[in-house]
């Protein structure tokens, strides 16, 4: 078995964790009993970080040989904040990681639930499960910061959640009061959400380059026009037969009707038909595409064709106030994408090209949450049980970043996710050979070495 040697010092991942545990802890103090609900607290985040195939609250309790019902009642009944914990995980990550190359992506991921009384659980599509089926989605953000060379070397941190409550269900209030889901809460949309997850971080002033996002959230209007209005520059996809635009320079003269609810109150002159994006690619000459590598991935240089033009967007086939650059891509396969960018009329093609590639970071986010930490494997069904469940994911997420970045020397590659939660098992293991054999450090190692079974891949 190969360790990614040299991570910590002797000792010094677990300790590490109680250090980073304490910028936390005040989010259970202010009630009776805040020194069990730390204590709580600190066997939970140790419980999601140790390996175990069910990372429910059932198996993180006997992970950590804490009784099931504290569990439950730290989940589910204590009072203390989510969102707050939330905010302290993007402070975190800005005072450690953050730099004016990062970039907010915003995108939801979907998990089966049976039944139908988990908050937000409903028939509907999820992109993760590929399908239409009975499931819990869940809005979420990640901060990123691009590798230098290769995608693999990407660091990146969610810093907010929240679940995606179906309209329908604020038809039954029954419902809702059963889930536990707040009465002050009303229906949102994805696109919503994600911009109330993207204004803590512009709260809390986190250095950043500009917001990508897929098309589920770049082809909305309203999502792309909230951006601006709070001057937020963004890369985000949007469905080439769908979006309309004219060249940026196309005259528009004043509309003669009552400005609308969209601030539409300018036309275009007589003649002037927008088009959609896909129909514009076809008549972009051959020598205006560049082919353009972003990074390295496992199979070897990523690249594509790429080409930008200044456009303006139109609805109903009238000037909107949005221009900007629209970047063009042509995947090896021959698939056409397209995306809107706005506040970055200065970037050159290959930044644009860059920010518009970071977007995967979130999808391995997601992933690793669920398959490092157990993000779906809560099994309540309140709304403050799951948020409480996904805070505590978030935190362990940022304590194994931080830790996987903290020692790097430049130019060195990373290791994986993965390969820092396994060293801090070994760290663990080892600790324990030590206890309770009385060996030496090197003994322990040796001992692990010779039983590679104890620190599984």
């Amino acid at each position: 078995m190969v360790y990614w040697r040299g991570l910590f010092k002797l000792g010094a991942g677990l300790k590490q964790l109680s250090g980073f545990f304490k910028q936390f802890s005040h989010h259970w103090d202010g009630w009776s009993r805040s020194n069990e609900t730390k204590h709580a607290a600190r066997s939970y985040l140790m419980g999601i970080i140790l390996p175990g195939k069910r990372k429910n609250m059932s198996g993180t309790s006997r992970r950590v040989r804490l009784d099931l019902n504290v569990i439950q009642q730290f989940l589910t009944d204590s009072p203390w904040d989510s969102i707050e914990v939330m905010k302290t995980v993007i402070r975190a990550i800005s005072s450690k990681i953050a730099s004016e190359k990062g970039v907010i992506i915003v995108d939801d991921t979907g998990q089966k639930k049976k039944g139908r009384k988990s908050p937000g659980v409903n028939r509907q599509y999820s992109g993760t499960l590929g399908k239409t089926g009975n499931c819990q989605i869940a809005v979420g953000c990640c901060y990123s910061i691009p590798g230098a060379t290769r995608n693999a070397d990407a660091v990146y941190c969610p810093t907010g959640m929240q679940l995606y409550i179906p309209e329908e269900w604020f038809e039954d209030k029954k419902r809702c009061n059963e889930a536990g889901i707040p009465d002050s809460l009303e229906f949102q949309t994805k696109p919503k959400i994600s911009l109330d997850l993207i204004k803590r971080i512009l709260e809390e002033k986190v250095p950043h380059h500009a917001v990508t996002a897929d098309t589920a959230y770049g082809t909305n209007g309203n999502f792309r026009r909230d951006l601006r209005e709070q001057k937020e520059p963004y890369v985000v996809a949007v469905i080439p037969s769908e979006i309309t635009i004219v060249p940026e320079d196309t005259p528009v003269i004043p509309a003669a009707e009552t400005k609308s609810e969209d601030g539409i109150s300018m036309k275009f002159p007589k003649g002037v038909k927008p088009k959609t994006a896909d129909i514009v690619d076809a008549e972009i000459p051959d020598d205006d595409w560049r082919e353009i590598e972003w990074s390295e991935g496992t199979k070897g240089k990523l690249s594509a064709q790429f080409t930008r033009m200044r456009v303006r967007v139109t609805k109903f086939g009238k000037p909107t106030d949005e221009t900007g650059w629209m970047l063009f891509e042509k995947t090896k396969d021959g698939e056409l994408k397209a995306y809107m960018c706005w506040g970055l009329d200065e970037a050159s093609l290959e930044e644009l090209v860059s920010i518009a590639h970071i977007r995967w970071t979130i999808e391995q986010c997601f992933k690793q949450m669920k398959r490092e930490l157990g993000l779906d494997k809560f099994e309540g069904r309140k709304w403050k049980g799951w948020h409480h469940h996904a805070a505590m994911v978030m935190l362990a997420f940022c304590y194994l970043m931080l830790l996987r970045v903290e020692d790097a020397s430049l130019g060195e590659k990373l290791p994986t996710l993965p390969q820092v939660r396994r060293e801090i098992l070994r760290i663990y293991v080892r600790q324990i050979f030590e206890r309770r054999l009385k060996i030496p450090p090197d003994e322990a190692d040796a001992i692990l070495d010779d039983i590679p079974f104890l620190v599984p891949e």
